[in-house]
């Protein structure tokens, strides 16, 4: 048998309109606003005929939008989408979905699902209050980790659950539990947001309750030693 000597590590190849490419939905995903080519362009610094057709086949296999007024790119979900076809996000979001339902039904609240992703607070999933005054998060939204109750509880190590005032709202509390763990195939946060002022508006011992019984039973269908 013939000896492997040497470094082992995967061949580095580069491959210039796949990483061009990529740059330009890196881009994007990290604009807080739509990015016309000029601008992309520049933040790349690259030409913009040289990216010009790279937009077109993005914009073509639906990856981006642009809009037909100002001329903008902005990302799709479809990576989103994607995403959500990988067997453990998947998994997670079958198990979470009832619950979430429950604690919404329970609450008159509205709930959501997050994790870290390359470095910020990615919202994966919402149940929305019925009723008509109610606050709610897009799917999508990505955070800075220390500015969300969800961030900072996934950022510790021991702690389970939180409660604390919004710091992007005034007015507005939020409950987070932890599911699974940071050294596990499943790390997420599950919580709810609500107005303190709401007629109506339930404790935070009361959501954290909730929320920590949603947490159980997700755990329990997927297999999570409580």
């Amino acid at each position: 048998m013939k000896k492997v000597v040497g470094n082992t590590s995967p061949p580095s190849y580069f491959v210039p309109a796949l990483e061009k490419g990529l740059d330009l939905l890196e881009a994007l995903a990290a604009s807080p606003a739509p990015l016309s080519l000029v601008e992309l362009a520049r933040d790349l610094e690259r030409g913009s005929a040289e990216i010009f057709r790279m937009l077109v086949c993005l914009e073509r296999r639906a990856y981006i939008r642009r809009d037909l007024i100002s001329g903008k790119y902005t990302p799709t979900l479809r990576l989103f989408e994607l995403a959500h076809g990988h067997s453990p996000l998947r998994t997670l979001l079958e198990a979470a979905e009832q619950p979430m339902r429950e604690v919404s039904r329970r609450l008159g609240e509205s709930c959501h699902l997050s994790v870290i992703e390359r470095g910020k607070l990615l919202v994966i999933a919402r149940v929305d209050s019925h009723e008509s005054v109610r606050l709610t998060i897009d799917v999508g939204a990505r955070f800075e980790l220390q500015n969300t109750a969800s961030g900072r509880l996934l950022l510790t190590a021991n702690c389970q659950s939180m409660q604390a005032s919004n710091e992007t709202i005034e007015g507005v509390d939020d409950a987070v539990v932890r599911l699974g763990s940071g050294t596990g195939s499943v790390h997420a946060a599950l919580a709810v947001s609500w107005l303190r002022s709401r007629r109506g508006a339930k404790k935070a011992t009361t959501v954290l309750s909730s929320l920590a019984r949603a947490a159980k039973a997700i755990h329990s269908s997927l297999g999570i030693p409580q």
